[in-house]
């Protein structure tokens, strides 16, 4: 598939200023809420391939919901570490959520957790799968494609300044994590026009559990979900898994907004995050929510993005042809 690339850069704001945002606006949703700026610790020490989240910091938002389910469409694949080359991030540490490449599934779909070194050749990426009996399958993945849609954050991977967040019990109703950084930052930075920003990270679950989901196969889905002409999906079909957790590690790319004022059709939830049990077998998937809000326990790094590209912008092409 040939590649489009669009470039656009978000506004810069200091650590300072964001861990402050975050620590007003998460408060008011958490119980416990610690937020500072710390050196990175090692985060090999967390199962990850490389030892920070800094330098040359971008995300990537590639493809949309047509790829994955317009019939016309469906197949549809992305080479990440070929991206990388042609935004000038090709020695980095990449992380992120994305759909699983089929052709490297033997036709199966899945949820793709993306945390692979491209300098080192290291990969810890891990695959979610829904089973014959709806169960999850999370195995190891080693190739460098995903699916029709993704969200990559590519940094040189070593180990500088970080926002560290410690979170304790839910007292607000917004249930995401994800979620509530965006609107902390949004409310507390009084974000106005396209002076967006972009945070990405890795962060875990202690304590609570969560709900997920896995995309199941196609052949398994029993009826129409997606609306060509509204070029999203209209009806549940996914496999839903709840409750999950704890000991859970989240990779998260989330943004305030488009700087583009919504040339970039980006992901329309603002955010992508995957997840993988870091203690036991077969836990993986798309991060939804917290379902118990009063042990629900995080703890995480994340650090900003300066940029966003965008890859093959199938809304605006399929806008164009009408």
């Amino acid at each position: 598939m040939q590649l489009k690339i669009e470039k656009s850069k978000f506004k810069e704001y200091s650590l300072d200023k964001i861990s402050e945002a975050l620590q007003v606006g998460l408060s008011n949703n958490y119980k416990a809420v610690e937020i500072s700026i710390v050196d990175c610790p090692n985060l090999r020490d967390w199962g990850c391939p490389s030892e920070g989240i800094s330098g040359n910091q971008k995300i990537i938002d590639v493809g949309g919901e047509p790829y994955m389910h317009d019939p016309k469409f469906i197949g549809a694949e992305f080479d990440y570490e070929e991206i990388s080359k042609m935004i000038g991030s090709e020695k980095s540490y990449a992380l992120g959520a994305g759909s699983g490449a089929m052709s490297c599934l033997e036709g199966h779909c899945g949820e793709l957790v993306i945390n692979e070194n491209l300098i080192t050749s290291e990969s810890k990426s891990i695959i979610a799968r829904v089973g014959a009996n709806k169960e999850c399958i999370a195995e190891k993945y080693t190739a460098r494609k995903h699916g029709g849609l993704g969200n990559v954050f590519y940094t040189d991977g070593v180990r500088g300044k970080v926002i560290k967040i410690k979170i304790k019990g839910r007292s607000g109703e917004q249930d995401s994590l994800p979620q509530a950084m965006r609107k902390a930052l949004s409310d507390n930075l009084k974000i106005e026009g396209n002076d967006h920003l972009a945070l990405a990270g890795v962060f875990r679950i202690l304590k609570g559990k969560i709900k997920s989901h896995v995309q199941p196969d196609y052949a398994d889905i029993k009826h129409e979900y997606y609306d060509p002409e509204q070029m999203k999906c209209v009806k549940d079909f996914l496999q839903f898994y709840e409750p999950v957790g704890p000991e859970l590690q989240g990779y998260s790319v989330l943004w305030t907004g488009d700087p583009t004022g919504g040339a970039l059709n980006l992901r329309e939830s603002g955010e992508h995050t995957h997840f993988h049990s870091y203690t036991k077998k077969n836990i993986a998937g798309h991060y939804h929510f917290d379902v118990t809000p009063d042990e629900i326990e995080y703890e995480g790094y994340f650090n900003t993005a300066e940029e966003v590209c965008r890859v093959n912008n199938i809304y605006k092409e399929l806008s164009n042809k009408k």
